[in-house]
Formats: structure tokens, C-alpha cells, sequence
């Protein structure tokens, strides 16, 4: 089964490069983030701190902002794995699911890292730094189908992780091996912004459009097929 999600990815990720690079839209909140001291780039990923002063709330708006359009897009990516095998009219989907969901993935992903972020604070204020870091690994993990479970399956939030934690249990190997090509991508990517930033090339933009246009649509729509298969739609 693995072998047919892989290689159905690939060929959807080919097949919808406009798609794809839609996401590169994101990388001009990167050139925003700089301006502020608050968040932290590294690896492709934005870290945020908080204080309460007017810069501080100012890029909270941003970085909420950030996630909202990011969950747009990570909605239509899921969505164009439905579409090719279902046959779907954008203008119907839109209509009907497409607004909602991408309003439901942004509430989810607010919530996730909300309870992340007391996870880590739990961990720092009790000296536990290891254990927190192995149980939001295991909530992420467990909760990585969500956003399948609300565009594929029209689940609201709270059924869609419960969903997302049926279908991870029920299929741990191919779910296991998803996560396996993920580490192996985004690891290649902290590699090679390594060997940029060693030339003083700028490894951190890099990093964002190789995870940003790359990994993260890539992986979603793996994860997509991955819950289409269940209702042998292919």
C-alpha cells in the first residue's frame, strides 16, 4: 500500500505544481518576520516568543495571520487529492466545504499550538524538558490526519481528531513510514541550509522554500491518499 501512496504523491504533486507554488505566497511573511525580535528562524520553522509590548502583539497578529493562509493552502492541497480521484467541481466544493475548512484546519492548528506551547512551559517549569518533547511529538503524531478528516471526510474539529487517532491506530506501518520520508525530507533540508549558512549564503530562506513548496504539500498529500485508501476510492 505504501508503495501506491508514493507513487500516486508523486505524480499528484507533478500533476498540480500550481497548487505547490501557491504556497511560495507564504515566504513574504518571512521577510516580515526579520523586522521583528520575537520570532526566531531556524530549519524552516518560525519559533515565537511573547511579551506584552506593541511589537509583541503586532507579530502575533502577523504570525496568526501566517496561519491562517497556511491553513488555506494546506486545505486546497488536501482538496486536489479529493478533486483527481473523486472528479470534483472546484466552484462546488468552494461553495460548500471549502471556506469551512479552511476556517476549521486554522482553529485546529491555534489549538494544537496552544497545547503544545503549555506542554513546553509544563516541561521548563518542572525540569521535564525530555518527557514533554517525547509527548507533543506523540500528540502531533496522533493528530496528523486531522486536516484529511475535515476536508475529506467534512468532519468538524473535535470528530476530526478522533478520526485522525482511529485511523492512526488502525494503520500504524503505513502511517510510520509517512513520517519516516518526512524526517528524511526536512532533515536533508537542515542539511543543506548547514552547508549554506557555512558559505554565507542564506540557508534559512532556503530551507523555508524547500519546506514551504516541497516537504509540506508533498507530505499532506501522502497523508490524503493515505485516508482515501480506506474507502478504496482508487
Amino acid at each position: 500500500m505504501f508503495r501506491l501512496i508514493l507513487k500516486r504523491s508523486i505524480e499528484e504533486y507533478q500533476a498540480n505544481l500550481k497548487v505547490i507554488i501557491s504556497f511560495g505566497m507564504l515566504l513574504a511573511f518571512l521577510f516580515l518576520f526579520v523586522f521583528f525580535e520575537q520570532f526566531f528562524l531556524a530549519s524552516g520553522t518560525a519559533f515565537l516568543s511573547f511579551n506584552f509590548s506593541i511589537l509583541s502583539i503586532i507579530g502575533i497578529v502577523l504570525g496568526l495571520i501566517f496561519l491562517y493562509i497556511f491553513s488555506f493552502f494546506i486545505t486546497l492541497t488536501v482538496y486536489s487529492v479529493k478533486r483527481d480521484v473523486q472528479r470534483m467541481d472546484f466552484d462546488t466544493y468552494w461553495n460548500f466545504l471549502m471556506k469551512k475548512a479552511s476556517a476549521k484546519i486554522f482553529i485546529f492548528y491555534l489549538i494544537l499550538a496552544i497545547v503544545l506551547y503549555i506542554i513546553s512551559s509544563i516541561g521548563l517549569a518542572f525540569g521535564v524538558v525530555a518527557l514533554t518533547m517525547v509527548i507533543s511529538f506523540v500528540v502531533t503524531m496522533l493528530l496528523m490526519y486531522v486536516p484529511q478528516s475535515i476536508v475529506l471526510d467534512e468532519a468538524k474539529i473535535f470528530p476530526g481528531i478522533i478520526k485522525s487517532i482511529e485511523f492512526w491506530l488502525a494503520n500504524p506501518l503505513t502511517s510510520i513510514l509517512i513520517l519516516i520520508v518526512g524526517s528524511i525530507l526536512i532533515f536533508i533540508s537542515i542539511v543543506i541550509e548547514f552547508v549554506l549558512e557555512l558559505f554565507g549564503l542564506p540557508g534559512v530562506g532556503i530551507s523555508f522554500i524547500i519546506l514551504l513548496i516541497g516537504i509540506v504539500p508533498f507530505l499532506e498529500q501522502m497523508k490524503s491518499y493515505a485516508f482515501i485508501l480506506k474507502y478504496s476510492l482508487m
